[in-house]
């Protein structure tokens, strides 16, 4: 491997769960994270794939696959050991290749460097973006993932604050009570999107796809034109218009949009509150350390996205004060130059 200073671009590898090794674990520390509906559809596409080599290869040859070896722990263990290792190659059109040592390298948000393969030493090459001194730790970039997906795919949570990728993914979901829930669910599904959809928030702001969502959720029945616009502007569908604004509905929306973020800011307060209690029933002190640590990097998670939350939290309010007060200075305005008048 030549180690030399280059231009940026980011190394990235295939998601796979690290840690949690059974559904009942994912609903326990990742409660009330977002993160955990992709983590158990990770997890069933693992326990489908064993399933499926079980049935056609396994069990017909049990002699060259024994059960104590080839068993579904040691399939998910080494499902999780060979993609969290795998890298993917740029100037190969994304080819993905095992390199050996390369996964020794520690992952840092402050980093732009990359593996790649070098066709004149045909070789992969590793380009950092900084001068390193003699024994100092060099650091690699897993890619602009955020917590989440960094914990899934190589089991550890980044320091609250220090990734510039992070970001909580926000529900947003149709009312069943709405009169107009039929027309409004089919114009979502023309779109590729359903009654119930997640957004993900950053500390710099939102989709401006999930605003699109929210209006059509708030909008009222005399807007049943413009449902299929509104629907074809959240999805990030290429050629879909993205400016689209209401500024008759702003206030609902933005409203509706707070309401669903404070409701996840409760879920994560509440598994904060009772995780200092979780885990104290383990006699074996190896389950014990090992459940305590899955709990250490569930608890950062949560203070991670529950800041990103708290933000957005923040950013809705004032919106909504300004625009209140808005509408609190214009009848003053008006009233000002009717005095004018008198």
């Amino acid at each position: 491997m030549v180690c030399r200073k280059g231009v940026l671009s980011v190394s990235s590898a295939t998601a796979s769960l690290h840690g949690f090794r059974t559904r009942s674990e994912l609903d326990r520390y990742l409660e009330a994270s977002k993160i955990r509906e992709r983590a158990i559809e990770m997890s069933n596409d693992v326990a489908g794939t064993y399933n499926d080599l079980k049935l056609r290869i396994f069990s017909k040859y049990p002699d060259l696959f024994p059960e104590e070896v080839f068993n579904m722990e040691t399939f998910r263990w080494s499902f999780g050991i060979l993609f969290s290792r795998l890298v993917r190659l740029p100037s190969m059109c994304g080819k993905v290749a095992l390199v050996p040592w390369a996964d020794m390298l520690n992952h840092s948000c402050e980093v732009e460097t990359y593996l790649d393969y070098d066709k004149s030493s045909k070789g992969i090459v590793f380009t950092t973006d900084r001068q390193y001194q003699p024994g100092e730790q060099v650091f690699i970039s897993y890619g602009k993932k955020s917590n989440g997906e960094l914990l899934l795919s190589y089991g550890f949570v980044p320091e609250e604050g220090t990734n510039p990728s992070d970001s909580a993914e926000l529900s947003l979901s149709l009312e069943k009570s709405d009169k107009c829930y039929k027309e409004k669910l089919e114009a979502l599904r023309k779109h590729g999107l359903s009654a119930s959809h997640c957004f993900p928030l950053q500390v710099t702001g939102w989709p401006v796809q999930m605003m699109a969502y929210a209006y059509l959720v708030v909008s009222p029945p005399s807007m049943l034109r413009q449902f299929d616009e509104l629907a074809a502007a959240a999805s990030s569908k290429t050629g879909a218009r993205q400016d689209i604004r209401f500024p008759e509905l702003d206030g609902q929306a933005l409203r509706f949009i707070l309401d669903n973020c404070e409701a996840s800011i409760a879920k994560y307060s509440k598994f904060l509150q009772e995780s200092g209690s979780m885990d104290l029933d383990f006699t074996s002190p190896k389950q014990l350390n090992r459940r305590l640590f899955l709990k250490q990097l569930a608890v950062n998670l949560c203070y991670s996205e529950r800041r990103i939350l708290h933000r957005t939290q923040y950013i809705l309010r004032r919106r909504l004060r300004d625009m209140r007060t808005d509408e609190l200075r214009a009848p003053r305005i008006f009233d000002g130059f009717w005095n004018l008048f008198k």
